[in-house]
């Protein structure tokens, strides 16, 4: 179908030539099957197809055809932070000339957000739109399309169950709305379908051919079709990198462990590097800067990622930072970066294609089952990186093999494997335990009845035909969450308490709220005791690792603070490790408020950037939770240590700069600075000259403190 054809579906020659300037000059079969199959007629469709094939079309075609027409918002649902930025991105670009305005949510789970009112395309997690319907956000009916990105995750133990009742709850508050959900190929697709009363559009079509194949001795066979590699390395990853260099082609590498994507990076190196033209060493340099100065004190990490970068290679997992990952995935799009070493994440929905997609390891280890293989439909999701449109006639994904029979169990077990089943996750205690209370504080869940009725509804009752296997643990939740507060039996109805309503808004186990209120009944008001309280909570999870030489160290250094500490249990107790693990994760917070820098963690508790960043987002949560229901329980000798301690959290610095880290422009390093120079307050930086505070912190900022204090002082004046 040309993709003139749209203006008959009422789609205008202006937005067909929006499409004509992102050389989309046809229609591909399934965005084709999926209008056959009624998506202008606003009829629900799950859209089960391989990476690259064309989804986002399907989606943006419902945007335009519902509210250009009929107005009203559209919901776009993802499971990932940068999958939704690059979403945002896209569609605020596309929709710049038009009356959409397109806006996006995905962090701070106590916001109404009510700028979002204002918008028609809304870009969210799937977290922070649960959390909105907590909040009773009035705009739910105004709601004209659902989409639901990357459904599969449904099978995902972490995900899944809040996505799951998620989109139970969406059928129910808006049954009008057309749901399309966006799907990688898997085999019940029918079921998913099902379950939400909507057609099944699938569909095996790419726009670049895959082909999938096994290296062994230098050759790449794909089903006989034999490729000779160039290149003299005998390390697998080195040779295909060799091979793929001589093409002018890029690679993605995926590892099972950020150890390895890092060690492979540097294996890569010199390889790489040798294929460089001069040009591209001067870019490099000043990315692999750019790179360095992320963070105020470079890593170890940091460090080698930034000699990596100089040479065209970079790793790629959750231990950097936003800013690094972002860098390195805009220069891998624009081909310079040439390889990039990474974790099966970055498979994970975002427009990041190459030429070969290699996947070296197919086992990984896992903390409860130990070492296994990965699942099929995640080999096929890393190579469906492979073959970027418009550059490539093909792509390739391939898997390594030492041996021929292991070639042979390759082959049978992934190239010519199916995808597995997607199954409902719903019985994982925690967030059932999340959910039941969320449900009962905005009154769609009453009394018993109701509550074994919506969850007739879900994925779990469409797939095990009864709710058998999970009724027990609705009654055992229930009657946690009575025995805790914060619901309360009123003959066959359950209404929330105070407490209760405000622990569903805050967006938090049920039962890191009831150990929180446990821990404040007994709080000495330590920084060090709110840090253990909140590292005690699922939330902050996973803890810092702790080694066997680790327990005794921990336990001469726990001793220092017996007299702020909980007691700790007994060595047999199942909580002993857990517990001693979350000693760790305290003290390394504790020593970040104490000023240690990046640096310094990472040397001395391994922590990277990175997974630093997203503990010290979680702590600010806790602490602001904590906050919360000390207020409620009146504990009011609670509030101003936890607001000091979020501040503190925040920049990482002692208590005595906080008269200072108020300003805009005033982090740690110039309120140290400044302490260190004599200015301890408002009152300093009103004396000092200009000059010499220009000369501490440089005149920008200086003009911009100096500004912030009279202003401050006229508000002061006003009152």
């Amino acid at each position: 179908m040309n993709i003139e054809e749209l203006e008959k579906f009422g789609i205008s020659m202006k937005i067909v030539e929006l499409f004509k300037e992102e050389r989309i000059l046809r229609l591909n079969p399934p965005q084709q099957k999926a209008i056959q199959t009624g998506l202008f007629d606003g009829k629900d469709i799950v859209v089960a197809s391989p990476t690259s094939s064309g989804k986002s079309m399907i989606m943006t075609l419902a945007f335009i055809k519902n509210l250009l027409s009929e107005g009203g918002k559209a919901i776009y649902i993802s499971p990932l932070k940068a999958l939704a930025s690059e979403k945002y991105e896209y569609y605020k670009n596309l929709f710049k000339e038009y009356p959409l305005k397109v806006a996006i949510s995905t962090g701070d789970f106590d916001s109404f957000d009510r700028g979002l009112a204002n918008n028609n395309i809304l870009i969210l997690t799937v977290e922070k739109l649960d959390s909105l319907i907590r909040h009773n956000i009035p705009w739910l009916n105004e709601i004209k399309v659902i989409i639901i990105d990357e459904i599969h995750l449904l099978d995902d133990a972490n995900r899944g169950p809040t996505l799951e009742v998620l989109i139970t709850r969406l059928k129910n508050f808006c049954p009008k709305a057309q749901l399309i959900a966006l799907s990688a190929t898997i085999s019940n697709a029918d079921e998913i379908a099902k379950w939400l009363g909507a057609e099944l559009v699938k569909s095996d079509y790419r726009p670049v051919e895959l082909h999938e194949g096994v290296y062994i001795n230098g050759e790449l066979d794909f089903g006989g079709k034999i490729e000779k590699l160039k290149g003299k390395s005998d390390v697998p990853e080195i040779r295909i990198l060799e091979d793929t260099l001589a093409k002018n082609k890029s690679m993605l590498l995926f590892v099972s462990s950020r150890r390895n994507a890092e060690g492979c990076a540097k294996k890569c190196a010199d390889t790489v590097a040798a294929s460089l033209n001069a040009e591209e060493k001067k870019e490099l340099e000043a990315l692999s800067k750019e790179i360095l100065d992320v963070l105020e004190t470079p890593t170890k990490q940091c460090e080698d990622l930034a000699e990596c970068v100089k040479s065209g290679v970079a790793f790629h997992h959750a231990g950097l930072v936003a800013k690094q990952r972002s860098l390195i995935e805009n220069a891998f799009r624009s081909r310079l970066i040439k390889i990039i070493c990474c974790t099966p994440t970055l498979a994970a929905g975002l427009n990041l294609p190459a030429f070969r997609a290699v996947v070296r390891d197919l086992k990984r280890f896992d903390s409860e089952e130990g070492m296994g293989f990965i699942p099929v439909l995640e080999f096929k999701q890393m190579c469906g990186r492979a073959g970027r449109p418009g550059l490539d006639d093909s792509g390739q994904g391939i898997a390594i093999a030492k041996t021929v029979k292991e070639a042979e169990e390759i082959r049978e077990k992934y190239i010519k494997g199916i995808p597995e089943d997607v199954y409902s996750k719903l019985s994982v205690e925690p967030v059932l335990r999340m959910q039941i209370l969320g449900l009962i504080s905005t009154g769609e869940i009453i009394d018993r009845k109701s509550l074994m009725g919506f969850f007739a509804k879900t994925f779990y009752a469409v797939q095990y035909k009864n709710l058998d296997r999970i009724e027990n643990n609705l009654d055992k939740i229930m009657n946690e969450l009575i025995g805790w507060g914060f619901i309360k039996p009123e003959g066959q109805k359950l209404l929330p308490t105070l407490i209760g309503k405000r622990v569903a808004e805050l967006y938090i186990d049920p039962y890191s709220a009831h150990k929180i209120m446990e821990a404040l009944k007994k709080s000495n008001q330590e920084p060090l005791y709110y840090i253990h309280t909140i590292c005690s909570c699922v939330e902050m999870r996973p803890l810092l690792y702790i080694s066997s030489k680790d327990f005794s160290e921990l336990q001469q250094k726990s001793l220092k603070f017996d007299d702020v500490l909980p007691e700790a249990p007994s060595a047999w107790d199942v909580d002993y490790e857990v517990w001693f693990r979350a000693i760790k994760t305290a003290f390394m917070l504790n020593d970040w408020i104490g000023e240690k820098n990046e640096a310094q963690l990472f040397d001395e508790y391994h922590e990277t950037p990175g997974m630093l960043k997203n503990r010290l987002n979680n702590a600010d949560w806790m602490l602001y939770s904590m906050g919360e229901i000390a207020g409620l329980l009146k504990r009011k000798e609670d509030l101003t240590p936890l607001r000091k301690l979020r501040i503190r959290m925040k920049y990482g610095a002692k208590e005595e700069l906080l008269n200072l880290l108020r300003f805009e422009g005033i982090g740690r390093i110039r309120a140290r600075k400044l302490y260190f120079s004599g200015i301890k307050s408002v009152v300093d930086v009103k004396k000092i000259a200009y000059e010499k505070l220009s000369d501490l912190i440089g005149p920008k900022i200086a003009k911009k403190l100096k500004d912030q204090v009279v202003s401050e002082e006229q508000q002061n004046l006003g009152q």
